[in-house]
């Protein structure tokens, strides 16, 4: 996802032009999974990010001069410090986020594809606050489908 749409984008010079345009692009993409905003609030819809752009944007809000996971893990972010964090991105431009040490070199780029994709997700899921995961979710998840499938992930496969 992230390496794919900063490829797609990578002839737009300008960072904000290029986000703009993936954010449009990741979107229209998953139109189909558009809920209807009026049931929202009775869904009691829920997001959780986990690693990568999220947990990223996490230690940018807290000012991280290192990444600690256990400041970031199970953190809350309402959508107006997502929003300025990644206008944060935005605004330093690439040698700004070369700087940060929550960001790095191995991510300056691809950072905006990411904050790109997740600006989309939170316009086609409003939510009030979003839960940040580094730990635990996707582990989570492959041991119940392994229990689903009758292994015991504690017994080897």
């Amino acid at each position: 996802g992230v390496a794919t749409l900063h490829q797609r984008f990578e002839d737009v010079g300008e960072d904000r032009a290029r986000f703009a345009l993936m954010s449009w692009y990741f979107e229209e993409m998953m139109a189909g999974f558009r809920p209807v905003a009026e049931a929202m609030p009775a869904l009691g819809l829920q997001l959780i990010g986990t690693s990568g752009t999220v947990t990223t944007i996490a230690a940018a809000h807290l000012g991280l001069q290192r990444y600690s996971r256990d400041r970031v893990d199970g953190r809350w972010m309402t959508m107006r410090v997502v929003e300025d964090v990644i206008e944060s991105f935005l605004a330093m431009g690439r040698p700004g986020r070369l700087r940060m040490p929550a960001i790095g070199p191995g991510r300056a780029d691809l950072i905006l594809s990411g904050t790109a994709i997740l600006q989309a997700l939170l316009r086609l899921w409003p939510v009030p606050r979003l839960r940040v995961a580094d730990r635990g979710l996707r582990e989570g998840l492959l041991y119940a489908m392994m229990h689903e499938d009758g292994l015991d992930p504690g017994h080897g496969f």
